[in-house]
Formats: structure tokens, sequence, C-alpha cells
């Protein structure tokens, strides 16, 4: 937590704040501190501004508010054009008490697990703070900077993106002294229309930015990085090995690295993580040793084991790209087993026994017939499981596979098995 005086709100807003200061800068009246600032956001479901009540009651100092809003008593309002660009700029304001590495990461694929694999190379010099799961959009950037402890000496910042012109937003708040860009694939076509349109968000945020570390597909990252970044390197995935859970290898730098996260496509993430520990001319060994010891999220090449069942739990989200890296994970853990392949949405078949809910349904019904008993199919999650569980002897490897929607952890507890908690 790091206390605000007056005249440090008022420089990073550009508008007059007088008293005393505030104890911290939040955006739920829930968990409200007293003496803090409290900044109503406005989304589809819910407005702070019908909080502002619960604020003045919690003890805030005062309130960011929309310009126009009528008085509260007890509560000293800040007013703006719009609050969630403020929450930016006061966010901005901390990141630049931050003097050592800035890091802010994106792409289609990796985005949370580079992260996760940037946080850990860099702690072994730097007191880090990072990005929590995935609060990636332009009210979890934000956030995730102001809840960075007074201590921090770097920070890493997941930015995603689902409209144009948000990463823009997010690279303006961030700041940062090195952009890392996993890759670029087929996500998203609602808000970007094309690939290309994908493209040019995700390059938004190396613009201007002194390094950019982007992956090796498509080729047209690097080249519009090359346009937009002070220095750009291309990272290719490593020549990797994976053992029988699905734990990559591979040599660089003299090290032997051992992945402690599952997933053959993890090596490629790993890469730019340690690209850019040699960058910071961090220890080899020392990075090396970290990466061994990364643990991800739940839901993202999760392995969980009941008896003889092995479950690969990749559910937390898909799109085409990250469905071939699942199965490239799957296959290399598979020998001598069946494998069971639960798929949701997406398109991608399995060659043992497929089992699909959701949009993926209809888009398998030509393969009926040539499929016949290897195929299961149910319209969610929950009519999925028991049909899978009478089709399981225990000795499997099932993988589960979709878009954050299908919510595919529901089918665990029909296994057996306990789903993690940190969507």
């Amino acid at each position: 937590m790091t206390r605000w005086t007056a005249s440090a709100v008022a420089e990073a807003l550009g508008v007059p704040v007088t008293g005393p200061g505030f104890s911290e800068i939040s955006t739920d009246t829930r968990t409200l501190a007293p003496g803090a600032l409290f900044v109503a956001l406005s989304g589809e479901r819910f407005d702070g501004h019908d909080h502002l009540a619960a604020a003045a009651r919690a003890g805030a100092s005062g309130a960011v508010v929309r310009r126009g809003t009528p008085p509260v008593p007890g509560l000293p309002l800040i007013e703006v054009d719009d609050p969630l660009a403020a929450y930016g700029l006061l966010a901005r304001a901390r990141r630049r008490g931050i003097k050592g590495p800035v890091v802010a990461i994106t792409g289609s694929n990796g985005k949370t697990s580079t992260k996760e694999l940037v946080a850990a190379v860099l702690r072994t010099r730097f007191r880090v703070h990072a990005t929590a799961l995935n609060l990636n959009n332009l009210v979890g950037v934000p956030q995730t900077i102001l809840a960075a402890p007074p201590e921090t000496e770097a920070l890493v910042i997941e930015a995603g993106a689902s409209a144009k012109g948000e990463l823009a937003r997010a690279r303006d708040i961030i700041e940062p002294t090195a952009v890392i860009i996993t890759n670029v694939a087929a996500s998203h076509l609602d808000g970007f229309g094309s690939v290309e349109g994908i493209l040019a968000e995700k390059l938004s945020l190396a613009a201007g930015a002194p390094l950019a570390i982007v992956g090796s597909t498509p080729p047209a990252l690097a080249e519009g990085a090359e346009r937009l970044a002070g220095r750009v390197i291309v990272v290719a995935p490593p020549a990797a090995t994976a053992d029988a859970e699905g734990r990559a290898s591979f040599e660089v730098d003299g090290q032997q690295v051992h992945l402690g996260v599952h997933g053959v496509h993890q090596a490629g993430n790993a890469m730019l993580a340690w690209r850019l520990g040699r960058e910071l001319h961090l220890r080899p060994a020392a990075m090396a040793t970290a990466l061994g010891r990364v643990v991800l999220p739940g839901g993202r090449g999760e392995l969980l084991q009941h008896g003889g069942l092995t479950v690969f739990n990749d559910s937390y989200n898909a799109n085409p790209a990250s469905f071939f890296a699942a199965i490239a994970t799957a296959r290399a853990m598979r020998p001598g087993r069946r494998l069971v392949f639960v798929a949701g949405t997406m398109k991608e078949l399995g060659p043992d026994l497929l089992a699909a809910v959701g949009e993926f349904v209809p888009a398998l019904e030509p393969y009926r017939g040539a499929l016949g008993d290897r195929l299961l199919v149910a319209p969610d999650a929950p009519a999925m499981g028991p049909l899978l569980k009478a089709r399981l002897q225990g000795d499997e490897l099932v993988v589960l596979k979709a878009s954050r929607g299908a919510a595919l952890e529901r089918i665990l507890p029909y296994l057996g098995l306990t789903p993690a908690t940190s969507h």
C-alpha cells in the first residue's frame, strides 16, 4: 500500500485536490480502508457512483467522479471527465516510482504463462510485483500497478484486449521499459475482425518501447515490431524434449532448463523470459532454477491425478493455435495410453475418444458416422460429466480444452477430481 498526498493526486490528474492525503486508492467500497480515495468506475452491470454514500460511510477521504455528480455529504469529490482514464493516470504516477524493469506482456496465447515465467526470472535479482491471475484489462492493469508494495523494484504487467485501442491505452499507463509479445493468432475476432487486426492491436503495446522481445509466429510480428520499438529481439522456440508429464526441457547458454510447468509449448514462453533475463544480465544458473519452480494458476496446463487417471486441464481458454499446443503436449504424454480429448467450442479432433460440448457439437455432426461410438456429445460440461465417466476405464489420459465460457472444469468432479479455484 502506498500513501498518496493530495498534491500527488492533483499532479497525476491535473485537477485541484486538497486535504490530508489518502491511505490508498480503491474502486471497491466493500474493502475500502478508512482514508482511501474511492474511484467511481462504471461498467455494463455496475456504476460506482451508486456507491458514493457507502464510500463515505466506510471512511473514504475523497472520491474521483465524473463531472456533474451531485454532492455527497461528508465525501469530497474530485470531478474528472472519465474516472477510468483517471484511474489509469493514478496508476501511471505509481509506475513512475518504479526504477527497475517494467515489463508489459501480451499475445494471443501464453500471456499468463509467460508473465509467471518472466516474474520468476526477474525475482532472481529484483523485488517483483506482477499481475495476479489474468487481471489484464483497462481496470486490471491499473489495479495491478496501484497494488504494488512500496518496496517494489520491478513490475511485470499482463495486458490483454478485446477491442481496438485498448492496448495503446494500457501502454500509456504502463510505460514499459520492455514489451514481450508471445505470438499472434486467431482470437477475439469479434473485436478485431481479422488476424491482421489482432496483429496491429498487439503491436500497439510496443510503440515507443525501448525493447521488444517477440515470438517468431507470424513473421509479420517481428516486421511490425521493428517499425515501432527501439530494438527488437525475435525468439524462436528452443529444441525441447518432454517428460511423461508433459514438462519440457531444453538447453540454453550452457544451462539445462527443466520447466516446472506442464506443456511442451511452454519452452517457447520460457525462452522469451530467458532472453529478457539475458538482456538484464541475470545469472543463467539462477534463472534455470527459477524456471523449474514456476507453478501456473489453475486451468492452464494443470496436471491432475486420480488413481491411474491423468487429466491435463487446460480449460482456462482456447483458440486454434492453443489447441494445437494442447494436442502436442498430449502426444508427448500419451505413449501406451488411450487418449480422451474433451473439446468445447473450438474445432479440433482427437484420435481416440472425442467428447464435445457447446458450439463444437454441431461442427462434428458430419463426422458422427466415421467416429461412431468414439464420439460423445452433450450440451454443456455438467451434462458431459456422467457420459464421460461411464466410458472411462480409469487409466486414460484425458485432456480438457475449450474457451473459458465452456467451463470444462465442471467435468472434473465427475472424474473424482477437484478443480483449482484460481480462475
